[in-house]
């Protein structure tokens, strides 16, 4: 609503609104859209380190226990090694509560997951998302954004989180946001390490 008032030889207009905002219309003020990044996701993050050579170019292409296999680049077929080793520090980490053997099988699990995900990269491509919330009032703008999601479902798991930045903004300033869910999963933080592979070591069972 807007209420406007002379002033002498001036008219002012006064722009009014609800003090009281409800979280629904922020959240639907956030949305999920295409990153156009075209970077590999081994070229973003770390944790990611691999070779990928054409079979006919290796002196031993057998499969081994930490060995991938692609189709890609006219459909020959490309074999992708992690490094060898404790790669991801799990078998350090782990040992401090854990037997040798399961130490060793969590860090097994991990390199599992990473290489069949690095497959699906090579055979299948990937797309990028991100999150935006851009919620305008009496013509202020309030907004945040995270980028460099390598999954629609994880970028559509975020909106929640992206709408309650955008919230706490207009609390900051007055406003009073209702029906805001209580958070009981990970921060934002914790997403942003995820998604850079800093949580690699903990992210021990196969998906």
């Amino acid at each position: 609503m807007q209420t406007i008032i002379r002033h002498g030889d001036t008219m002012i207009a006064v722009k009014t609104t609800p003090a009281t905002i409800d979280f629904a219309d922020i959240l639907a003020a956030t949305e999920v859209v295409a990153d156009e990044n075209s970077d590999a996701p081994w070229e973003q993050w770390d944790g990611l380190e691999h070779t990928a050579k054409q079979s006919r170019h290796l002196p031993d292409a057998n499969a081994t226990l930490m060995q991938g296999y692609a189709l890609a680049h006219g459909r020959q077929q490309l074999v992708i090694q992690l490094p060898a080793g404790d790669i991801y520090g799990i078998v350090k980490h782990a040992r401090a509560t854990a037997s040798r053997q399961v130490a060793a099988e969590l860090s097994a699990a991990e390199k599992r997951r990473t290489l069949a995900q690095l497959v699906d990269w090579y055979e299948n491509g990937w797309q990028w998302y991100r999150v935006k919330c851009n919620f305008s009032i009496l013509s202020e703008s309030y907004s945040d954004s995270v980028w460099g999601i390598d999954s629609k479902e994880s970028a559509e798991e975020m909106r929640e989180e992206i709408a309650g930045q955008v919230a706490s903004q207009l609390e900051e300033v007055g406003f009073t946001v209702t029906g805001e869910p209580v958070a009981t999963g990970p921060t934002r933080q914790n997403k942003a390490d995820r998604l850079s592979r800093n949580l690699a070591s903990q992210n021990w069972n196969d998906k």
